[in-house]
């Protein structure tokens, strides 16, 4: 009797203003393909925070079953992003010494992990790890190496990046899914997959910041050397350049929306500064009070706001001491849209910028090919690739943030030891 060796895995983009799922199948031979595809707006859900159980679980639920009826079949274990989470980046170093000296072996190098000093440096009570990434690699104290593995040596030290968020949030979302029956494989930092799914090798190598501008969150990933360098996350998306507007020229919030959509944010070249615009501004007496404004006037405006929003990015970062390897911006996500955009932002950063949509595999459609489903296609391609030497916490745990170390180092010793 014949039987079906296919697996279907899927791939669930979390954030404040929708939530996207996409379902894959995998064949024996470890082929993909497409199998649906759902796409909902989000609610109870900003920033991180759960603000409604019910109507968030709702949300997830819905877009999940447009996916299961068009794949015909439904699923238990998916990939999630933690795209709207604030995120903390450590920098912590490894050591393993060796009685005689002798080659190195792929054991080493994943022992060296499970002795990271990660609760002498991180608070345990309060962050999640999701990511420990290997830096660089040094064998007997001075001779990096881009892969250890073979070198005779020693000892052999790793300097990590790891990246941690906070525990109750991250528990929060976990038991989301866990209510839905669903068991999460992965959680992978929103920024993170945004960068795998818009980058390219060079990008990588020289030194890109991406920016993935959504609804309530700007996230920003640095790669470097093939390798994520820095991430992070400010509580500036589209909604708060929306709200901005909406107080500084007295219209409500779905008029500011609709004029950022409409006239973005710096004026182009060939604007007649004659050009008049009609906007629904608060009357005394809260009704509509349709008014004509110089586009330029607005435009103004809109501009300041934004380039005050990028401004305070790049003086968070400067404060942290890591643009000095960015050569690249690169810009993604809904808010990337915003006309004008990349000319202020490459007036800010000092150095070429590109508005980016994900990079289209094979396995998937081109209805994808959207800046706003970077972080979606970027789940799947840290899954297909399963990104070499980055070690990422499977969430087999109860989802209570209780013993999440020990629960870690068993899981490390168990799959890598």
């Amino acid at each position: 009797m014949g039987f079906d060796r296919r697996k279907t895995i899927g791939f669930i983009d979390v954030a404040s203003g929708k939530v996207c799922v996409m379902l894959m199948s995998i064949d024996k031979d470890s082929n993909f393909s497409l199998i649906g595809s759902g796409e909902v707006e989000s609610f109870g859900y900003k920033g991180g925070k759960i603000l409604d159980f019910t109507a968030f679980s709702k949300s997830i639920n819905q877009a999940l079953e447009m996916a299961e009826k068009e794949a015909k079949e439904n699923i238990s274990d998916v990939v999630i992003s933690l795209s709207d989470f604030k995120y903390k980046s450590y920098f912590l170093p490894s050591k393993i010494g060796f009685s005689f000296e002798r080659k190195i072996t792929a054991k080493d190098i994943k022992n060296v992990t499970s002795l990271i000093p990660l609760q002498q440096n991180i608070d345990v009570d309060k962050e999640a790890l999701v990511h420990i990434i290997p830096m660089e690699f040094i064998i007997d104290n001075d001779k990096i190496v881009d892969n250890p593995e073979g070198e005779i040596a020693k000892n052999l030290t790793v300097h990590y990046h790891v990246i941690t968020v906070d525990a109750r949030m991250y528990s929060d979302l976990i038991s989301v899914f866990k209510s839905l029956n669903l068991n999460v494989k992965r959680v992978v930092a929103g920024g993170y997959a945004s960068a795998l799914a818009v980058l390219i090798e060079d990008d990588k190598k020289v030194g890109s910041l991406v920016l993935d501008i959504g609804k309530s969150t700007m996230s920003a990933a640095i790669f470097m050397d093939d390798k994520l360098v820095y991430n992070y996350s400010l509580p500036l998306g589209g909604d708060a350049i929306t709200n901005s507007l909406s107080k500084q020229i007295n219209v409500r919030v779905a008029e500011a929306e609709r004029l950022k959509i409409k006239y973005g944010a710096k004026a182009p070249v060939s604007l007649d500064f004659s050009d008049y615009i009609n906007l629904f501004m608060i009357g005394e007496n809260g009704e509509n009070d349709e008014q004509e404004v110089l586009k330029s006037d607005f435009l103004t405006v809109s501009n300041n706001i934004t380039k005050g929003f990028f401004s305070i990015l790049k003086k968070c970062l400067d404060d942290r001491r890591v643009l000095s390897c960015v050569h690249r911006v690169v810009i993604t996500g809904g808010g990337s849209k915003l006309l004008g955009l990349k000319d202020i932002v490459k007036d800010i950063f000092n150095c070429p910028v590109r508005i980016a949509k994900p990079i289209i595999q094979s396995e998937l459609s081109e209805k994808f090919n959207e800046p706003e489903y970077s972080t979606l296609l970027g789940l799947f391609a840290f899954y297909k690739t399963k990104v070499s030497g980055d070690y990422v916490f499977e969430t087999s745990d109860d989802g209570d943030g209780k013993n999440f170390w020990n629960k870690f180092m068993k899981f490390w010793m168990e799959n890598f030891g």
